[in-house]
């Protein structure tokens, strides 16, 4: 059954019942109030002729003679059902006859109006509906007039809500059926598929979602096709100069000689060395990566990472100082994965700093994060333009354009690195530095947090 039609019979359903409901309530109450409504006349009425029948037994001294004037018309008595008993019970008039000289129930006589002389109870009076509880001929037509009526609007309410539970069941399913006709398309290829967001709270909540996991959708398949596009341009230029040198060498252009194929042979390892980064960075973005945490001092490893790219540095006339980390500090990570996330990063600060330049190792607790330690590497570089700094952490992402792998820029250093902190649950951010250019900061567990200790487990 379509979303819209059960809808709109719920909603009428629900009316339905509830129409019902106070139908039966409604009208059972409107006959007992007015059957009470009926019994109060009646009783008005009988305390007048109490007040005549009491005159009337004052002048006679007895009800010998009332039953023959209560069927005089025009004593006033005709016009109503009267009975009345005398003080032992026994009916001696009745306007009707039928119940004359019987004993009348104690129960019904309860209900009557005293007739009172000299301060004595000498009998009874009922009139009407005290005598008998059925309706006359008038008042059973106005209860049914008012029951047709409580019937008509009932069914007046029930088109009434047919018609409103249509109309709120289109306004309800228009939104999930946008939803529904998106979700198809999405399903065909059209990832750029957006719903206007619109209907009620959590209806237009789920609109947001839907448009956020599109857009996310969108992003990572734009984001694979450029993986695609950049591995193949990364990996064209090695090969070309690999196919170039060795049919130049068959072609007998270049001799073959060791200078020749020790060409070679780099342009193969820097081919492998790209194989093996996108490899790594498949594995811990699949959440592969298994981590052997240690408590290591941060003094030690920002010392071998000045020691590795000490000649390197002082080839480029860099300074390449480790500032004093007082009090000690120690992180909760995997040596050589650590190790790796600081090189690159180190290698990053030295291939944008200009000669003369410096790079600051530094550690410190995080101010911003409890039990976290804080690794910073600064440069005095140029820095790094703030539109371009949420690009830096993508693959293949180069700040300077015209830099090649040759020179060593790859551009996926800085997205392993953020990946690899991220897997130890730390955070790689950058930053302004203190020297005027980057200043690349990662913050990681100073002790050995749950998370990290099943991780180590399982590794």
């Amino acid at each position: 059954m379509k979303l819209k039609l059960r809808l709109a019979l719920d909603f009428f359903l629900v009316i339905a019942v509830a129409c019902g409901v106070m139908l039966v309530s409604v009208r059972f109450l409107t006959e007992d109030l007015f059957r009470t409504y009926v019994f109060s006349g009646d009783a008005e009425k009988a305390r007048t002729y109490a007040d005549v029948l009491g005159s009337y037994f004052d002048s006679q001294g007895s009800w010998a003679d009332l039953q023959s004037n209560a069927s005089n018309p025009a004593k006033g008595l005709a016009g109503d059902r009267v009975v009345v008993a005398d003080a032992n019970g026994i009916i001696v008039a009745d306007t009707s006859g039928q119940l004359l000289k019987t004993i009348h129930p104690s129960r019904h006589v309860s209900h009557g109006i005293p007739i009172m002389s000299n301060g004595v109870t000498v009998g009874t009076v009922l009139v009407n509906s005290m005598v008998d509880s059925s309706l006359s001929g008038v008042e059973e037509r106005f209860l049914r007039t008012i029951g047709l009526a409580l019937v008509l609007a009932a069914a007046a309410s029930l088109s009434l809500a047919l018609l409103l539970g249509i109309a709120l069941s289109t306004q309800v399913t228009r939104p999930v059926i946008a939803l529904t006709n998106a979700a198809k398309k999405v399903s065909q290829g059209e990832l750029g598929t957006a719903v206007e967001v619109g209907g009620l709270g959590e209806i237009s909540e789920l609109g947001s979602m839907f448009n956020q996991m599109t857009a996310e959708l969108k992003r990572l398949e734009e984001g694979k096709r450029q993986l695609i596009a950049d591995s193949a341009h990364e990996l064209r230029t090695p090969v070309a100069l690999i196919q170039g040198t060795i049919e130049a060498m068959l072609d007998g252009v270049y001799p073959l000689d060791m200078a020749t194929l020790k060409s070679v042979h780099e342009e193969t390892l820097r081919l492998s060395r790209l194989i093996d980064m996108l490899r790594e960075l498949e594995i811990i973005q699949s959440g592969k990566l298994r981590l052997q945490l240690e408590k290591i001092d941060a003094a030690e490893v920002l010392g071998k990472a000045a020691a590795m790219f000490g000649p390197a540095a002082r080839e480029k006339k860099i300074s390449l100082v480790v500032a004093p980390i007082d009090p000690p500090c120690h992180v909760a990570a995997d040596p050589t994965r650590l190790n790796e996330v600081i090189y690159n990063l180190v290698s990053n600060a030295l291939n944008h700093t200009p000669a003369e330049g410096a790079v600051l190792l530094s550690a410190r607790r995080d101010p911003r994060r409890p039990a976290s330690t804080l690794l910073q590497v600064e440069d005095s570089g140029s820095g790094i333009p703030e539109p371009e700094r949420a690009l830096v952490f993508e693959r293949f992402y180069r700040i300077e354009k015209s830099r090649s792998a040759r020179e060593g820029g790859r551009g996926l250093g800085l997205a392993i690195a953020k990946e690899i902190t991220a897997a130890h649950g730390g955070v790689l951010e950058l930053g302004d530095s203190s020297l005027g250019g980057a200043c690349f900061s990662v913050s990681l567990a100073s002790d050995f947090l749950p998370l990290l200790k099943v991780g180590r487990d399982r590794s």
